[in-house]
């Protein structure tokens, strides 16, 4: 092996094919939300075998027939093309000779979606509100590590260089990473309370909807704590390219906590409780911002996510080594 083939970059389409994964669980979610909010999961029968036909041959005359079934049926195909990219990211990552690292990223995530299309489609088979409670929260888990993946194989993260000697980031990465559980856990508790005012469960629901607000505050000065660790990390390292990296990070946690918080109340807000007895519908701006509010928790935790996994790309105990070991490999 000559050096210069030692040092070439590698295979961009691993990473490219995991950015696609991403991409096309924006409006899996989307729709996923949609379905929570006006109660569709059971718009299509069976799983596979879609009312007796195969799901992705499903006919369109069936797929258009209502809107609930129009958004469950899309929602799958979404599924399809997240599971697709998944597989082909896998693919072309041990095809094209990545590092470890970045093999066992497409790994994961592939797993992570199988794993999640399996518990939507016990889901249906099942009409298990439970299940439909456990598909929503790992799906915002789901989106966290597909996010994970596609940062692991992209060339900034390859070529990413770690910060001054002397700066410790050990501590503000532990803070991230309590960041990401408490943010994973208001999400759950946000499921809750969505499925628990789908079910009609009463008083239950204000209850739900008290600890779901405690949390966001909580969520909110932990972004506050990690946000100022970070800016005394960048101020730190100086006019280093690290320094530039965490300062990226500091903002979009301020942006993304801000965002998410003002599309809560403006949820909580357009949510319009029927009268006793009433049956629920739901006014287009309803349900637009409970589905923007579901997607904002989800792209949160994969940025709190990603500031952990920066801060330990970053970090001086990263070796040489491994900062060029996709290169090699």
């Amino acid at each position: 092996m000559t050096a210069t083939e030692s040092t070439a970059a590698p295979s961009a389409w691993p990473y490219r094919f995991s950015l696609g994964a991403v991409l096309c669980a924006v409006p899996l979610f989307l729709f996923g939300g949609v379905i929570t909010t006006i109660g569709a999961g059971m718009a299509v029968k069976g799983w596979w075998n879609a009312e007796g036909h195969f799901m992705p041959l499903f006919p369109i005359d069936m797929w258009l027939r209502d809107f609930g079934t129009f958004v469950e049926h899309t929602h799958r195909l979404w599924a399809m093309a997240v599971g697709l990219f998944a597989l082909l990211a896998v693919a072309f990552a041990f095809r094209s000779g990545r590092g470890a690292s970045a093999r066992w990223a497409t790994v994961v995530a592939l797993l992570a979606v199988i794993g999640q299309g399996t518990l939507g489609g016990f889901r249906v088979l099942e009409n298990s509100p439970d299940l439909a409670f456990l598909h929503g929260v790992a799906a915002q888990g789901v989106f966290a590590i597909l996010a994970a993946s596609a940062l692991v194989l992209s060339r900034r993260w390859r070529v990413a260089q770690p910060a001054p000697a002397g700066v410790d980031l050990g501590a503000t990465r532990a803070l991230a990473w309590l960041l990401a559980l408490l943010v994973y856990g208001q999400i759950a508790v946000g499921c809750w309370y969505r499925h628990g005012l789908r079910q009609m469960v009463g008083d239950g629901v204000g209850g739900r909807l008290h600890v779901h607000l405690t949390l966001a505050f909580l969520v909110l000065a932990a972004v506050i704590v990690v946000a100022r660790k970070l800016g005394a990390n960048s101020a730190a390292a100086g006019d280093s390219e690290a320094a530039g990296r965490l300062r990226g990070l500091k903002v979009r946690l301020h942006a993304l906590v801000g965002v998410q918080i003002l599309l809560g109340l403006l949820a909580w807000w357009a949510y319009d409780a029927p009268a006793p007895g009433d049956p629920k519908t739901h006014s287009e701006f309803e349900i637009t911002l409970s589905v923007l509010h579901v997607l904002g928790g989800a792209l949160l935790l994969a940025q709190s996510v990603a500031a952990a996994l920066w801060l330990g790309r970053l970090g001086n105990s990263v070796a040489d080594g491994a900062r060029t070991s996709d290169a090699v490999a």
